[in-house]
């Protein structure tokens, strides 16, 4: 079989050497010519291509083959699971405003996805010197946004990823929503409640950084209702320098428009950015809004929000049942981690080396308990020092001989029963050893089922 129908060629092919300079030049296939980098992430790399058949210019987001001879055991077990997972969610979806994906191809070493080329960059090139769109503009692209959205929830796929990294430009200057590494798929269960943590924290939707299930379809809108505001006001709507008051701001939906902003503008804002998931305005109640509709007749609304068209291909897979417990294990190319319950927030709400981040659903007093408990278990001198600025703690977990930092822990309220909890991890092997084995466990919150 050629690589057009889905074949899995056995042999290696050019582009399986890492390096952009190797990459570049290069014919994947007999059918795709590399060009330059476009970007790179956690677990792939974006490359300009050529479809040498019909001349075409395409991406070619290139992952590591899990598959491949002296791949490690954990990327032996999740990263085919994700791949596909990815796959599979694009294979859904056929929408003007949705990155394409084409073809897969795969080599003994590299697993490609050809996809559409984004040449127009990020949106947020369109901005003026004031860092913001006219409102006018803004409203022509979110109502894209939009449609795009609406139609994947139509098609039970959701984004919970939306951000403007995430959102392109072809060369005709349409939106391109991109990049569902942290897609999830609708499940049989009507009405059941994701739990997994994951997105981007200026865009995050309250309901995740409560830990009690959420509604992914009420996420994505949320999150698009964060990016109306940036285009609008030219800043985000919950921005803090600090994280903590951040996410303070997001649980209690509290933000302020520009002067700026028209009256129809805040009202539809004041609805996508409800905190209450059951009050927020849905994409049908968007689409209706007098301020979604300014300026566009029947026809041109109808055939927007007709954007998307079937087209059945093959795929060189069977697609996988996807699952919810799996979408927990996803990991991206665009430095996306996606988070199973209870996991380490670190990577994706700021922590920096020797420090962990993690959301808790229960009061600052339960978690302190049980650190302090383990600490005294360990055999380690346990220390609580009055908190300022909203920190219950820090506690202090020392060496009784030497008086040495094994840990400090520090719990910041964000509501009544939704914590984040900061660990500083003493230096040495004992204080990491003492982190993973006794002081983690503690720390972390039961696996929500």
């Amino acid at each position: 079989m050629s690589p057009a129908t889905g074949a899995v060629s056995s042999a290696a092919a050019p582009g399986d050497d890492s390096s952009p300079s190797a990459a570049a030049g290069t014919v994947l296939l007999g059918r795709y010519e590399l060009g330059g980098l476009l970007g790179r992430g956690a677990s792939a790399k974006v490359y300009l291509a050529r479809d040498l058949h019909t001349g075409q210019s395409v991406a070619i987001k290139s992952f590591p083959n899990p598959r491949a001879a002296g791949a490690g055991a954990d990327d032996g077990r999740r990263r085919p699971v994700a791949i596909e997972r990815e796959a599979a969610i694009l294979r859904r979806l056929r929408h003007r405003h949705v990155v394409r994906l084409h073809e897969i191809l795969a080599t003994r070493k590299k697993v490609h996805f050809v996809l559409d080329l984004a040449a127009g960059g990020e949106l947020f090139s369109l901005v003026d010197a004031s860092g913001r769109m006219p409102e006018d503009l803004a409203r022509h692209y979110f109502r894209q946004l939009v449609s795009a959205v609406r139609y994947c929830h139509a098609r039970g796929v959701f984004h919970r990823d939306i951000k403007p990294e995430n959102l392109l430009l072809d060369e005709s200057g349409a939106l391109k929503v991109a990049d569902f590494g942290l897609g999830a798929v609708s499940s049989s269960d009507a009405g059941v409640l994701r739990h997994t943590m994951c997105g981007t924290p200026a865009y995050v939707a309250p309901e995740i950084l409560s830990r009690k299930g959420y509604d992914p379809a009420k996420v994505d809108i949320w999150s698009c209702g964060v990016v109306l505001f940036v285009l609008a006001a030219g800043y985000l709507p919950f921005n803090d320098a600090s994280l903590v008051n951040m996410y303070r701001k997001i649980y209690a939906g509290k933000f302020r428009c520009p002067a700026w902003f028209s009256p129809a503008l805040r009202d539809l804002l004041r609805r996508v950015l409800h905190p209450d998931p059951g009050a927020r305005i849905d994409a049908d109640g968007i689409v209706a809004h007098p301020w979604f509709r300014d300026g566009a007749g029947e026809d041109e609304l109808a055939r927007l929000m007709r954007g998307g068209h079937e087209e059945e291909e093959a795929c060189w897979f069977e697609e996988p049942e996807v699952k919810e417990e799996d979408m927990a294990r996803e990991m991206t190319a665009f430095d996306i981690l996606s988070f199973s319950p209870g996991s380490d927030l670190s990577a994706l709400f700021g922590a920096g080396p020797g420090k962990e981040r993690v959301f808790v659903g229960e009061p600052a007093a339960a978690v302190l308990s049980r650190v302090e408990a383990t600490g005294r278990k360990g055999g380690l001198r346990v220390r609580r020092v009055q908190g300022k600025g909203g920190a219950a703690g820090p506690v202090y977990l020392e060496e009784e001989s030497t008086g040495g930092i094994v840990a400090k822990v520090s719990v910041f309220k964000i509501a009544d029963e939704v914590s984040v909890v900061e660990v500083v991890k003493g230096d040495g092997a004992e204080a990491a050893l003492f982190w993973t084995e006794m002081l983690q466990p503690a720390v972390k919150p039961p696996v929500l089922a």
